[in-house]
């Protein structure tokens, strides 16, 4: 629970760009037009990740997409879709995992590149 506190107060801090904490990596994702392209593009990004870099299974739910045991590094990684201040849809992204930061900067950056471009 430390972690997450530290992780939230590191995400306000730097203006809801990028954080890194121990064990985690936080993207801001940014606004999209819907939740349901918010989820789409989530979505996406994930399995397209998955193909190229392997790892466990990807489960979407109503505005969250998990991906559980991405490589490198056997991370879990959290795409949320919340419905933000004015009704906005504002994505982010969580990378957690007992990696190096190299390997959770890695995976944000790729899957971040990926939600940019959706298929």
């Amino acid at each position: 629970m430390k972690k997450m506190t530290l992780t939230a107060g590191l995400f306000v801090a730097l203006g809801a760009t990028s954080a890194v904490a121990e064990g985690f990596t936080v993207q801001d994702l940014g606004v999209t037009p819907s939740r349901e392209a918010c989820m789409a593009a989530g979505e996406s990004a994930m399995r397209r990740y998955v193909d190229v870099n392997g790892g466990g299974s990807v489960d979407p739910t109503t505005w969250v997409v998990y991906g559980w045991d991405l490589r490198p590094g056997d991370q879990d990684v959290t795409i949320m879709c919340p419905v933000v201040n004015g009704g906005v849809i504002n994505a982010f992204m969580v990378v957690h995992g007992e990696t190096t930061d190299d390997d959770r900067i890695y995976t944000a950056d790729t899957l971040a590149r990926l939600f940019e471009n959706p298929k």
